[in-house]
């Protein structure tokens, strides 16, 4: 009795196992574009009114609105975080209404794009303007 796989199917499984730890295709980079900016207070300001979307690397997405005042919201798959931002040096800061602790992210901004880096895992989602 041979117990020999046939070659095909040694060659599927060795597909399939590189396949399974490969990095995803759609990995996000953990590090800015070299032309974008740190946000300023003017900056800030001028994102009022505005609406970006993005998708993290596990492909969730994220909208974030901005509000008169400095107000936001954030909307993902599993709810909606609000408050009000303030910068801290050219760190994005968020006081959640909902939470207890504030968090600071590095964000960048260019053209109709902000480059939000996760503090969670360090990659920088890209949220465009709509």
């Amino acid at each position: 009795m041979n117990t020999t796989l046939p070659m095909q199917a040694m060659a599927g499984a060795a597909c399939l196992l590189a396949a399974l730890h490969a990095p995803p295709a759609s990995a996000q980079p953990t590090e800015f574009p070299p032309d974008a900016v740190p946000l300023t207070e003017a900056s800030l300001d001028a994102l009022a009114g505005k609406r970006y979307v993005g998708q993290t690397q596990g492909g969730q997405w994220r909208q974030m609105d901005f509000g008169p005042d400095r107000s936001y919201r954030v909307s993902f798959r599993n709810g909606i975080l609000d408050g009000k931002l303030r910068l801290e040096g050219d760190k994005l800061c968020q006081d959640m209404r909902k939470t207890i602790e504030s968090s600071c992210n590095e964000v960048r901004v260019k053209d109709n794009q902000l480059f939000y880096k996760r503090v969670y895992n360090g990659e920088v989602i890209t949220l465009v303007a709509q």
